[in-house]
């Protein structure tokens, strides 16, 4: 149970940072979408090493190819954020989660965003 509420914390607490930094970066460049808009999103948050945010990006939507997600879904902001979110739990020395990240990440983040 305990275990449950800190890793809900953490997902909660990246989501929180990366929908502030893309509040941010939209209002000073409404017109950036897609992988332009997440590149800044992320160099903005400080959350990944900005030499490293290209690889993260290629990560993120190689983690949803058409096998896992049964679709030709292209890499959105939610799934940015939940590979994101999950990564940066693992690189805190973490093996697993007893809670879906998924969940907490897509009831946070607009479909369509």
């Amino acid at each position: 149970m305990f275990l449950a509420m800190i890793e809900t914390r953490f997902a909660k607490r990246v989501v929180r940072q990366l929908l502030k930094s893309h509040a941010t970066i939209i209002s000073k460049n409404p017109g950036l979408s897609g992988e332009p808009l997440y590149r800044e999103v992320l160099i903005h948050t400080n959350l990944v090493d900005p030499s490293h945010v290209d690889e993260i990006l290629w990560q993120a939507e190689d983690s949803i190819d058409e096998w896992t997600t049964h679709s030709k879904k292209e890499l959105g902001f939610r799934e940015l954020a939940h590979f994101v979110a999950l990564s940066q739990y693992r690189a805190a020395g973490n093996v697993g989660t007893v809670v879906s990240f998924k969940e907490i990440v897509y009831s946070l983040i607009p479909a369509d965003m």
